[in-house]
Order: structure tokens, then sequence, then C-alpha cells
């Protein structure tokens, strides 16, 4: 049973281990936008099939029924008589009316194909507006695990303040120091409580912000790995915007031929039965069956150069998205030459922090001596411990703005470590 126990225990803790891989993924997976991209392949896969239905045959029935106020008369001078049909004034007509396309000059292919790269255009969108996401899963990231590790750091002071608290009521019962250290002690230590319960709430709100932009059930004891980031990874950007620009150029790229199409000869053929009165003979004045096949041919010959505008109005759009990937661009090393600024500072914040560390964990422990010898008050010590706990609260967040802006300068690139 204990070791049953113990595999379970195990098993959950290693269920409760979670890396911003996997948060970016459960991004991708249970975020709502991401269920956009089903919608967009169907949105598009029907309007595929409309465009096919236009190389189907298209079956149309009309119906007439008409009168007239007069109608063709035959009058010619004959010398005999001659009687000449007189068709009705009214005249009812019933047509079955089937048309074929044959050729088209390519525009239902053209056509496909801009619905095909305007399905890449809003799938790329989703892919953008999940990268926002992603940015603010970071932000989330690395905020719990500095609270983390401040509290940690707040609870190690809390255990040592309780030792030194035994320590010290043991000598104001002998005499040796005065009552008011004690409480001194004990004051500082509901301080630090109300300290530790302001970050666990802190904690318990991001674990909820993280859990509602990923997707996952996280609890407050999920334990948060700090990502290696390897810097050497930098190269080319690689960001969604980017291949949206370069997406959005080919979309305005096919619309260019489906353009072009407009120009070129539609050829058709046609086939037409009907009954009615009068028939085809225009004529008669009886119920009679007919019919007619035939093509169409249709070519738009002069436009009043509508076309040509047109591939102009698309070249420039497609100089303005050009324009747009290179501004996007530059606004990108604006920002990473203040990241790799930032990188410079904390590197160096760091190696400080060290010191400042090691020296003031050397006067808190001169100052616990004295405070045990009764050279100095309580009050002096909890003063010197505390310029420890926040020499060490401030490496460690130095410590993690450092590996948060080594990963800020790979993720504004597009690359995820």
């Amino acid at each position: 049973m204990l070791f049953f126990l113990l595999i379970g225990q195990v098993s959950l803790g290693q269920e409760d281990t979670l890396d911003l891989s996997r948060c970016f993924e459960a991004v991708g997976v249970n975020h709502p936008g991401a269920g956009q991209k089903k919608l967009i392949d169907q949105q598009t896969l029907m309007k595929i099939q409309n465009l096919k239905v236009q190389w189907y045959p298209s079956l149309d029935m009309n119906a007439r029924v008409s009168y007239q106020s007069d109608i063709a008369r035959i009058q010619v001078d004959l010398p005999f008589e001659a009687d000449f049909p007189v068709p009705s004034k009214d005249q009812y007509q019933v047509t079955l009316n089937m048309n074929q396309m044959i050729y088209d000059g390519g525009r239902v292919e053209a056509s496909r194909k801009v619905q095909k790269a305007g399905e890449q255009v809003e799938k790329q969108l989703v892919e953008v507006d999940l990268y926002e996401i992603k940015d603010q899963v970071v932000e989330v990231y690395f905020s719990i695990l500095l609270l983390n590790k401040q509290l940690a750091i707040l609870e190690s002071t809390r255990a040592e303040l309780k030792e030194k608290r035994r320590t010290v009521a043991a000598a104001v019962q002998h005499g040796t120091l005065l009552p008011s250290d004690l409480k001194s002690l004990r004051a500082e230590l509901l301080n630090l409580e109300q300290n530790i319960e302001e970050v666990q709430s802190h904690v318990y709100s991001a674990y909820g912000v993280l859990a509602e932009l990923t997707g996952l059930p996280l609890g407050s004891q999920a334990f948060l790995k700090l990502p290696h980031v390897d810097t050497s990874l930098a190269g080319d950007f690689q960001r969604p915007e980017n291949n949206l620009f370069y997406l959005k150029s080919e979309h305005l790229e096919t619309r260019k031929k489906v353009v072009q199409s407009h120009r070129l000869p539609k050829i058709s053929a046609f086939a037409q039965a009907g009954y009615g009165k009068p028939g085809l003979n225009m004529l008669g004045d009886e119920f009679d069956r007919f019919y007619m096949v035939g093509a169409n041919l249709t070519w738009n010959i002069w436009d009043w150069s509508r076309s040509q505008r047109e591939r102009q109005i698309l070249q420039i759009e497609q100089h303005r998205v050009d324009i747009q990937e290179r501004s996007f661009n530059k606004a990108l090393k604006v920002q990473l030459a203040r990241i790799e600024a930032d990188i410079r500072q904390y590197r160096k914040a760091a190696r400080r922090d060290e010191k400042i560390v090691s020296l003031r964990r050397e006067v808190s422990e001169s100052a616990k001596s004295k405070l045990e010898n009764g050279v100095i008050t309580s009050s002096d010590y909890i003063a010197q411990l505390n310029q420890l706990t926040r020499a060490r609260i401030t490496r460690e967040r130095h410590k993690i703005a450092l590996q948060k802006a080594r990963f800020d300068y790979l993720f504004t690139q597009g690359i995820i470590p």
C-alpha cells in the first residue's frame, strides 16, 4: 500500500509539472479563437463547391402569359385575294432552358485559388491572435515564477524568525534579554505572515489567469519550470505576422488572375424546349411544341481600361502590404534593441546581487550572534534580516528577469525555445 501510495504521489507531481511549451500547446487547442480554423475550413469548402457548380449544367423553367394591344399583320396589295394568318393578341409560353459552360477563360479556377489563398490569410490571422495570447501567457508564467521565489524566501525568513523567537523567549526567561525584544520578534512575525498571505493571494490569482488563458485545470500547487533559453537560436524573423504579410501578397496575386480572366472569351452551349402559343412560328395561332439548341460566345473586347485599373489597384495594395511588413520589422528591431539593453543590465545586476547577498548574510549572522549576546536589540537584528530578505528577493527577481528577457528576445523574433 505504501508503494502504490508513493507511486501515486510521484504521478501527481509529474502531472502538476508545467512548462511554457505545454502552455502554448494548450492555447492552440483550448482557446476559443483556435476553433475558428475549423469554421474557416468549412466556409472555404462551401465557397469552392459553389464555384464548381458554375461548371454544372443549369436548368431553368420560365412561364409567360401576355396580351398585347396590337399584332403584326401582313398587308400586301395582290391582284388576287389571299388570306394571311393573323396571330392572337394573347400569348402563352412555357420553356425549359439548359446552359452548359464550355470555356470560362479560367475564371472558376482562378476564383478557387483566390478562395484558398483567402483561407490561408484568415487562418494566419487566427495564428496572430493566438500569438498575442501566448505573449500574455509568458507574462503570467514568469510572474508566477517570481512570486513563488518570493514566497519561498519569505517562508524561509519566517522559519528563521520562529527559531530566533524561541531563542529570545528562553533568554527573556533567564533575564538576559528584555521582553520588548520578544515583542518585536512577534510583531515582525505577524507582519511577515501578512506579507506571505498577500503573496499567496497574488499567486492564486496568477494561476487563475494562466488557467483561463490555457484552459488547463491548474492549481496553486502546480510546479512551473524555469525555461532554459539558448539565445544562439536567434536568427531571421519568424513571426506569424511575417507569414501573414506573405500570404496577403499571394492572395492579391491570385486576385490579379481573376481580373485577367474577365477579359477572356466565354463559350457556353444552350438548349431550350417549350410549349406555347405561338411556337417558333410567330404567325401561328395554335399551341405548339418547339426546341432550340446552340452555343453562345461572350467576349468583352473593350472595357474602358477597367481591368487594367483593377490590376493597378491590386498592385498598389501589394506595395502597401510590403510597407506594412517593413514597418513591422523595424518596430521589432527597436524592441529587440531594448531587450538587448535589458539583458546586459540584468547580467550586471545578477553579478552584483551575489556579492550583496553574501555581504548581507554575513551582517545578518553577525547581528544574530550579537542579539544572542545582548549587544543589540531584536529590532536591530530584524532590520538586518529584512535587508538580507530584500537582497535575496532582488537577486531572484533579476535572475528571472534575465531569463525572461532572453526568452522575450527569441519570442519577439518568432522563435519559441
